[in-house]
Parts: C-alpha cells; sequence; structure tokens
C-alpha cells in the first residue's frame, strides 16, 4: 500500500491524508513507525528532501502540485541517489498534487497502485487482511510489527508500507 522507488535503497512512499486537520496526526502515525534511534525530519521542498539521504523524510510541501511536477522532472536523479531511509510525500486526496499526478506519467507510474490511504484501510475485512499479510509475510501483523520495531527488517519503502499495513492490522 506504500508505493516505492524500487532504484533507491531507501525508496519513496506516498501517503494521502483525507484532511488537512489529520495531517499532524498521520505524520504522528508513519513517524511512529520508525525507530527509536532513526533520524527523521521533515521538508518543504524537493530539493530538501534529496539533501538528506540519511534520514526518514517527511515531505510536506506547501505547493504539492509543483512537488509533483519536480518529482516528475528529476525522477532519475532521485532513483540514482543512494538512501538509507524513504522519503514520504503526504498529498491531500483529492487535492492539487493528487490530480497533478495525471500529467507525471513516470512518478505517477512507479506509484500507482501501491499508494498508502488511511480511509481506504477503514474499509477492509481485518481478518481477511490478517491471513494475506501472513501469507505474503510469513508472520502474523503483530509479529512482523516487533521484528520492525527490534530492527530486523530492512528500512525500504516497501517495509514502511508493510510495518503502517502491521499496525492497522495488530490485534487490538
Amino acid at each position: 500500500m506504500v508505493s516505492a522507488f524500487s532504484g533507491a535503497p531507501g525508496g519513496f512512499a506516498v501517503v494521502y491524508y483525507p484532511d488537512p486537520g489529520l495531517l499532524e496526526w498521520l505524520v504522528g502515525e508513519v513517524t511512529s513507525l520508525a525507530p527509536f534511534d532513526a533520524p527523521h525530519t521533515r521538508v518543504r521542498t524537493v530539493a530538501d528532501a534529496l539533501a538528506q539521504p540519511e534520514s526518514l523524510v517527511l515531505l510536506l510541501p506547501l505547493d504539492e502540485r509543483s512537488a509533483v511536477e519536480e518529482l516528475e522532472a528529476i525522477r532519475d536523479q532521485f532513483l540514482e541517489a543512494p538512501r538509507k531511509a524513504p522519503v514520504v510525500l503526504f498529498l491531500l486526496r483529492d487535492g492539487d498534487g493528487h490530480r497533478a499526478l495525471a500529467h507525471a506519467p513516470g512518478f505517477a507510474s512507479i506509484i500507482r497502485g501501491r499508494d498508502l490511504d488511511p480511509e481506504g484501510s477503514a474499509e477492509v475485512d481485518i481478518s481477511v487482511e490478517r491471513k494475506r499479510f501472513e501469507a505474503e509475510t510469513g508472520l502474523l501483523p503483530d509479529a512482523w510489527l516487533r521484528r520492525w520495531k527490534d530492527g530486523a527488517v530492512p528500512r525500504n519503502a516497501e517495509s514502511l508500507g508493510l510495518s503502517y499495513w502491521a499496525k492497522v492490522l495488530e490485534s487490538r
């Protein structure tokens, strides 16, 4: 459910937030998935995101459309840049940045079908999804999440997405 530039070791993720009032909560949820000692930083520009290869970068652009257009333009540069942790771009669902994806085919093709929409996550059959998670990873979400928090799972965009999904599916 998280999209990734597979060429970059740290990867790239896109999270759609449903309402500006929920953005800070969602940012907190994403950062809660990082290990305690993992550096993370919030940035407003794509250039600042690229300048932080050691950190989990939370990209919260003031102009989401421009950020998507810039990511489309520098896609290859981003793919070639070594990263130790993912960049997470937050876009307002159905906002300017989300709509700009229709005009950013290179960037959109990489993320399409693997981007995270928390409201969509609320509309699933948890028991079915827990079984699907176990079939995909070999572990129930609770066990997988413990391994993630202990640092036994590599830190990349794919595992960031799995960690979020495991948190949604963990036993309550």
